[in-house]
């Protein structure tokens, strides 16, 4: 949803203010075909130094820190809000936590840019670890608060909250995973005890991508991560019965649809 809604937003500045430059603030999404698409039809990626001096700057899904929205502002540019609502909740829970004294833990990767802009939301006073291990390497603290990335597997999260329980007298867990994450995995992991071969179709740098990946090799060993139907080896799949098919959130229908359309067509060779 957050995803969707992000390019939507993007395709209608650029009909709305499409007299001016429209740009997005870094990669709107992590489906490098999907921005190649964006920029086909006029809607470029951009960094601070490079904005222009006037039109309209999208902020991506992932969203950004507090100060970026104010440089900005400062520039006079007519700003327009894709962070995905999960993204902006958890950024919320991240504020409260740490306004009611807890010592903000968050699980997951510390480069990815939703966890660096929560980060900035609470002045990057927080913990990022995204392993039982690096839990345990925490100081131990009074009390703690927890938010996920809201693209991590559920069954990690649980596994880093109990041993958080063992660097804490107290801790207080907020539930900041994307439901369609959660259900996603739960369908994948389903779907490839069904299947011989599965494919994930997603960018190599999406995070929810690869957990699906990660999700469908516990049950399907042959769980394939591709970016383009082109991909798709048509030696893989001679001694396979059944393929299945998955795709992250940032994958747009039209790129999964050709994957499926290629499947069909080497199903139907002789």
């Amino acid at each position: 949803m957050g995803v969707k809604r992000a390019v939507d937003m993007a395709y209608r500045a650029r009909e709305d203010y499409g007299n001016l430059p429209v740009v997005t603030l870094g990669p709107l999404i992590h489906n490098a075909q999907e921005i190649g698409r964006l920029r086909a039809d006029g809607i470029e990626v951009s960094d601070f130094e490079n904005l222009p001096s006037a039109g309209t700057v999208i902020v991506r899904a992932h969203g950004v820190a507090p100060e970026a929205y104010e440089d900005l502002k400062s520039r006079g540019l007519r700003i327009m809000d894709g962070t995905c609502p999960y993204v902006h909740y958890s950024q919320r829970k991240a504020v409260e936590l740490r306004k009611q004294g807890f010592a903000v833990v968050i699980v997951g990767d510390k480069d990815h840019p939703e966890i660096r802009a929560i980060l900035g939301c609470i002045n990057n006073e927080g913990h990022v670890v995204k392993s039982v291990e690096e839990s345990q390497n925490l100081p131990h603290l009074n009390r703690i608060g927890v938010i996920a990335q809201t693209t991590i597997s559920p069954a990690k999260y649980r596994s880093i909250i109990a041993a958080l329980h063992e660097r804490a007298d107290e801790v207080r867990v907020c539930d900041t995973i994307c439901d369609a994450t959660e259900e996603n995995q739960k369908a994948v992991r389903q779907l490839s005890a069904e299947v011989d071969m599965l494919y994930v179709i997603g960018g190599r740098h999406s995070a929810n991508s690869n957990k699906l990946v990660e999700a469908a090799r516990e049950k399907c060993p042959r769980a394939i991560l591709i970016e383009t139907a082109s991909e798709i080896d048509p030696a893989q799949l001679d001694d396979v019965a059944r393929v299945g098919v998955s795709a992250g959130a940032s994958t747009p229908d039209w790129m999964i649809q050709q994957v499926v359309e290629r499947l069909r067509s080497l199903a139907a060779r002789p």
